[in-house]
C-alpha cells in the first residue's frame, strides 16, 4: 500500500483527502499542529459575536475518521523533509512517505517596520482572533461602565487602527464598525467612543479588485463611521501611535496588522524554490521544484493561471481547487494514467462589509454584480455549503469514535 502525507488540514489539505478517501491502495496521514480545521474566513463574524467559535472549526480527529477508512489524523507539527529519503520530521515522530502533498497555509507577512511586530495584532490564527474578540468586548464594557462621563469627555475614546487595506484589513474594519454600531443601538446606551481607523499605502482601498466592489466598500466603510486613510505609508509603530511616512500620526489603543502574507516557515527551511512572497515554485500540475511525487496547493504555493499567466490571490477557493486537482492527478498516478492539466481561476469575490452587507463580483457561469443583503446572503451560502457537510461527517465520526 503507498503512503500519501498531507502536511496541513486547511482548506487544500482536507479537499485531497476528500478525493482520495477510501481508495483501496493509498494510506493518507493529515499532519497538523492544530487538533481543529479552522474555517478562517468566516473569523470576523465570530470576531463580531455573529457565530460561535465551535461554528468556525471542525474537529480533525473526528474530520479525518469520517471522511474514509484510509484516512487518519496525527496531531504533530513538520520541522523538516528529506525529499532524497521521502521522510518527513516531526516534532514528535518521524513519517515516511510516497507521496506528500504541502498545504501549510501562510502567515502575516510583518516587513521591517519599526515597532510593528511588537504593538501590532494579527487575527490570521484563532488564538490570536480570540485575543483581540475578548479585548474588544472588554472595552466596550468599559466605555459602558463609564456612561456617566462619556458625553462630555471626547478625549476618552477606544480606537483601533488597521494596517492594510486588502479584503482583510477592510472586512475587519466593517464588521467591528457595524457591531459596535448595532451593540449601543439595541442597548439603548448614548455612549459610544470606538473609533476604527483604516490605513492603505496605495492610493485605493481593495487594490486590484474590481471597482464596483472598491466603490461599494468605501460607501459602506463611511456610512460605517470608519475613518479611511489610503496612499500614506506606515513607517513606524509606538505603544499608542501609529506613524506614516508624511510625518502624520493616528492615535491608537489597538493596532491590527492584515498587510499580506508569506508562506509557512516550513518552506524556508527546505531546499526548493521560492517567490519573494516565499510560496513554493510549482509546475502546472503543481508539483514542487521537479520532484514528480511532492506537490503544494493552497496558499503556500504561487498559483498561477495557465490561460493568462497571472499569480492568482490566495483564497479558500483557490485552496480548494487546487486540493481537488492534486487528488486527481495521484489518483491517475495510482492507476498508471497520465497527469492532466486543468486551469485554475477564481470564480468570484465577494466581501463581507459589516452586518449583513457584502459586495461582490461572479465571473461564472455568468458574470454578476451583487451588493447589499444579497451578497451577504450569497457569501453565507457559500460558507455552508462547505461547511455543514463536513460538520456532519465529524458529528457523526465522533459519535463512533466515542462508541
Amino acid at each position: 500500500m503507498k503512503k500519501l502525507v498531507i502536511l496541513g488540514g486547511g482548506y487544500g489539505g482536507i479537499a485531497t483527502a476528500k478525493v482520495l478517501a477510501n481508495e483501496p491502495e493509498l494510506s493518507i496521514t493529515i499532519v497538523d499542529r492544530n487538533t481543529f480545521h479552522f474555517l478562517q474566513p468566516e473569523v470576523y463574524s465570530f470576531i463580531a459575536n455573529r457565530s460561535y467559535l465551535s461554528e468556525v472549526i471542525i474537529d480533525l480527529f473526528s474530520l479525518s475518521k469520517g471522511l474514509g477508512k484510509n484516512i487518519f489524523f496525527l496531531n504533530d507539527e513538520a520541522v523538516f523533509i528529506d525529499f532524497e529519503k521521502q521522510v518527513v520530521f516531526c516534532k514528535n515522530c518521524e513519517i515516511p512517505y510516497d507521496y506528500l502533498v504541502l498545504a501549510v497555509g501562510s502567515r502575516t507577512f510583518f516587513p521591517n517596520i519599526p515597532g510593528l511586530r511588537k504593538y501590532a495584532s494579527g487575527v490570521k490564527t484563532l488564538d490570536r482572533s480570540l485575543d483581540f474578540k475578548q479585548r474588544f468586548e472588554r472595552e466596550i464594557f468599559n466605555r459602558i461602565k463609564s456612561e456617566s462621563i462619556c458625553p462630555v469627555d471626547k478625549y476618552k475614546l477606544f480606537n483601533i487602527v488597521v494596517g492594510g487595506g486588502g479584503l482583510a484589513g477592510v472586512e475587519i474594519a466593517a464588521e467591528m464598525a457595524a457591531y459596535s454600531r448595532e451593540f449601543y443601538k439595541k442597548a439603548g446606551f448614548i455612549c459610544e467612543g470606538i473609533t476604527i481607523t483604516l490605513i492603505e499605502a496605495l492610493p485605493t482601498i481593495l487594490p486590484g479588485l474590481d471597482s464596483f466592489i472598491v466603490e461599494t466598500a468605501y460607501n459602506r466603510l463611511q456610512s460605517l463611521g470608519v475613518k479611511i486613510i489610503t496612499g500614506k505609508k506606515i513607517v513606524a509603530v509606538e505603544k499608542n501611535t501609529v506613524h506614516m511616512e508624511d510625518g502624520s500620526t493616528e492615535y491608537m489603543d489597538f493596532f491590527i496588522w492584515t498587510g499580506g502574507i508569506v508562506g509557512s516557515s516550513l518552506l524556508e527551511k527546505l531546499n526548493i524554490k521560492t517567490n519573494k512572497k516565499r510560496q513554493a515554485i510549482v509546475d502546472e500540475f503543481l508539483r514542487v521544484d521537479g520532484i514528480d511525487n511532492v506537490f503544494a496547493i493552497g496558499d503556500c504555493a504561487q498559483i498561477k493561471s495557465l490561460e493568462t499567466g497571472e499569480i492568482l490571490p490566495p483564497t479558500a477557493q483557490l485552496a480548494i481547487q487546487t486540493g481537488v486537482y492534486v487528488g486527481k492527478n495521484i489518483r491517475n498516478i495510482l492507476n498508471k494514467k497520465p497527469l492532466e492539466k486543468k486551469n485554475l481561476y477564481i470564480k468570484g469575490i465577494i466581501s463581507a462589509l459589516g452586518g449583513k452587507y457584502g459586495a461582490g463580483m461572479v465571473k461564472k457561469p455568468v458574470k454578476l454584480r451583487i451588493k447589499g443583503y444579497p451578497a451577504y446572503l450569497l457569501k453565507e451560502a457559500v460558507f455552508k455549503m462547505y461547511k455543514y457537510p463536513l460538520k456532519r461527517i465529524a458529528k457523526k465520526s465522533s459519535k463512533e469514535l466515542l462508541k
